[in-house]
Protein backbone atom coordinates (compact mmCIF):
# COMPACT_ATOMS: atom_id res chain seq x y z
CA UNK A 1 0.00 0.00 0.00
CA UNK A 2 1.28 3.44 -0.98
CA UNK A 3 2.10 6.12 1.94
CA UNK A 4 -0.39 8.63 0.48
CA UNK A 5 -2.93 5.62 0.68
CA UNK A 6 -2.12 4.37 4.58
CA UNK A 7 -2.01 8.56 5.32
CA UNK A 8 -5.86 8.64 3.74
CA UNK A 9 -6.72 5.76 5.82
CA UNK A 10 -5.42 6.51 8.79
CA UNK A 11 -6.86 9.89 8.79
CA UNK A 12 -10.56 8.36 7.68
CA UNK A 13 -9.95 6.00 10.89
CA UNK A 14 -9.49 9.06 12.99
CA UNK A 15 -12.04 10.49 11.54
CA UNK A 16 -14.48 7.62 12.64
CA UNK A 17 -13.14 7.27 15.76
CA UNK A 18 -13.47 11.02 16.89
CA UNK A 19 -17.31 11.00 15.12
CA UNK A 20 -18.13 7.48 17.02
CA UNK A 21 -17.08 8.71 20.60
CA UNK A 22 -18.33 12.08 20.44
CA UNK A 23 -21.73 10.48 19.18
CA UNK A 24 -21.26 8.02 21.95
CA UNK A 25 -20.26 10.19 25.11
CA UNK A 26 -23.57 12.34 23.80
CA UNK A 27 -25.64 9.48 23.99
CA UNK A 28 -24.79 9.01 27.44
CA UNK A 29 -25.18 12.41 28.51
CA UNK A 30 -28.65 12.80 26.87
CA UNK A 31 -29.03 9.72 29.02
CA UNK A 32 -27.90 10.79 32.23
CA UNK A 33 -30.07 14.17 31.41
CA UNK A 34 -33.25 11.60 31.43
CA UNK A 35 -32.15 9.86 34.62
CA UNK A 36 -31.54 12.85 36.71
CA UNK A 37 -34.92 14.54 35.43
CA UNK A 38 -36.84 11.21 36.11
CA UNK A 39 -35.34 11.44 39.68
CA UNK A 40 -35.92 14.79 40.36
CA UNK A 41 -39.57 14.19 39.33
CA UNK A 42 -39.82 11.01 41.23
CA UNK A 43 -38.67 12.63 44.22
CA UNK A 44 -40.59 15.74 43.95
CA UNK A 45 -43.90 13.84 43.62
CA UNK A 46 -43.42 11.22 45.86
CA UNK A 47 -42.70 13.17 48.72
CA UNK A 48 -46.11 15.26 48.53
CA UNK A 49 -48.49 14.00 51.66
CA UNK A 50 -46.05 11.44 52.81
CA UNK A 51 -43.87 12.12 55.86
CA UNK A 52 -40.04 11.75 54.96
CA UNK A 53 -39.16 8.63 57.01
CA UNK A 54 -42.15 6.49 55.84
CA UNK A 55 -41.54 3.58 53.83
CA UNK A 56 -41.59 3.71 49.83
CA UNK A 57 -44.37 1.79 48.36
CA UNK A 58 -43.69 -0.54 45.94
CA UNK A 59 -46.25 1.25 43.17
CA UNK A 60 -44.07 4.02 43.71
CA UNK A 61 -40.76 2.11 42.79
CA UNK A 62 -42.19 -0.06 40.18
CA UNK A 63 -43.38 2.85 37.82
CA UNK A 64 -39.75 4.46 38.71
CA UNK A 65 -38.07 1.30 37.25
CA UNK A 66 -39.89 1.13 34.53
CA UNK A 67 -39.27 4.80 33.31
CA UNK A 68 -35.38 4.22 33.98
CA UNK A 69 -35.47 0.79 32.60
CA UNK A 70 -36.88 2.17 29.88
CA UNK A 71 -33.93 3.39 28.32
CA UNK A 72 -31.62 0.28 27.83
CA UNK A 73 -30.76 0.60 24.48
CA UNK A 74 -29.58 3.52 24.13
CA UNK A 75 -26.86 2.30 26.62
CA UNK A 76 -25.90 -0.09 24.57
CA UNK A 77 -25.82 1.83 21.54
CA UNK A 78 -23.03 4.07 23.23
CA UNK A 79 -21.49 1.84 24.43
CA UNK A 80 -20.99 -0.04 21.19
CA UNK A 81 -19.73 3.38 19.68
CA UNK A 82 -17.42 4.48 22.20
CA UNK A 83 -15.86 0.90 21.46
CA UNK A 84 -16.20 1.51 17.82
CA UNK A 85 -14.27 4.82 18.52
CA UNK A 86 -11.53 3.06 20.37
CA UNK A 87 -10.91 0.18 17.58
CA UNK A 88 -10.90 2.61 14.79
CA UNK A 89 -8.50 5.22 16.57
CA UNK A 90 -6.28 1.78 17.32
CA UNK A 91 -6.58 0.46 13.69
CA UNK A 92 -5.54 4.55 12.45
CA UNK A 93 -2.47 4.80 15.00
CA UNK A 94 -1.39 1.23 13.76
CA UNK A 95 -1.62 2.76 9.96
CA UNK A 96 -0.08 6.55 11.24
CA UNK A 97 2.96 4.44 12.16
Amino acid sequence: MSETAQVALAVVCFSVALLAQVTGLAMLVADARRTGSTLRRWRDGGMAGREPEAPVRLAELSSLLDSLLGNRFDRAAAAVLLLVGVVAGAVGGLLAL
